[in-house]
């Protein structure tokens, strides 16, 4: 079913994707549905995630819109910016365009970019993010050191909660960097984490649960300690970076 915003469309996600493509982009090369709304994961929220690949107007552009009952994400780019988006994706190790063109189902390719555009996305999909380096495990080591101080020291439930969540998707993005996995956002990064490490995943979601269901920070701590002790344990006295790119030293990319 469509969004519960949107009137429920009775066509296919692929049929809707394709006439929304064909109304709104006509000269497309080609275009590739994301496999979300067509797998079984799909929920009443599920967009149609379109990649196109046109020339008019100039890509790089992203449109948010609604056709037929859906609402659409439309990501369209020439080959040259989609080589570029991606690199700059995978860098950070976490690439949604990789995935959508990876899984998705290809709509219609006039000129064979759509079918690079997914063997292109497979293999390196496949291949995995970057190994973390020394120094990026370092500085991951060191953001949950003090996040865990932040929450032993904290005496405001409320500060608690919003520690405990940062701390959450930190030391999360932490156990799938360490372990070689793409990163992700929201569900994704939940899915992620419960298939690379069901066990830490498992603690981890229970105790955070505990913690804000009662106020009772330990168990969660304990937890997130574990997982910081199996990759190298507390970083905090002694760490030195120099700034870089605008951040202080050890702050995430957004």
């Amino acid at each position: 079913m469509g969004s519960p915003l949107f009137a429920a469309s009775m066509s296919t996600p692929q049929d809707s994707a394709r006439s929304y493509v064909v109304a709104h982009h006509p000269t497309a090369l080609a275009a590739i549905l994301g496999g979300g709304a067509t797998s079984a994961r799909r929920t009443s929220t599920s967009d149609l995630d379109i990649v196109v690949f046109v020339s008019d107007p100039p890509p790089p552009f992203r449109v948010t819109d609604e056709h037929d009952g859906w609402p659409v994400e439309l990501f369209a780019h020439t080959r040259e910016t989609f080589v570029s988006f991606v690199d700059r994706e995978v860098a950070l190790r976490g690439s949604p365009l990789l995935h959508m063109c990876a899984e998705g189902t290809l709509l219609f390719d006039h000129s064979g970019i759509g079918e690079w555009a997914r063997t292109t996305s497979r293999e390196r999909f496949a291949e995995g993010p970057p190994p973390l380096s020394p120094t990026e495990l370092e500085d991951a080591r060191y953001r949950v050191t003090d996040l865990l101080d932040d929450l032993a020291g904290a005496t405001d439930p409320d500060e608690r909660l919003l520690i405990a969540n940062r701390l959450l998707t930190t030391v999360a993005e932490l156990v799938l960097s360490v372990r070689g996995s793409w990163l992700g956002t929201g569900k994704w990064l939940l899915r992620r984490l419960r298939e690379v490490d069901p066990v830490a995943c498992a603690s981890l979601l229970s105790t955070y649960r505990a913690l804000v269901a009662s106020d009772a920070p330990e168990a969660f701590h304990r937890a997130v300690s574990d997982v910081l002790d199996s990759v190298g344990g507390r970083l905090l006295v002694g760490y030195r970076r120099p700034p870089a790119s605008g951040r202080e030293p050890g702050q995430p990319v957004a």
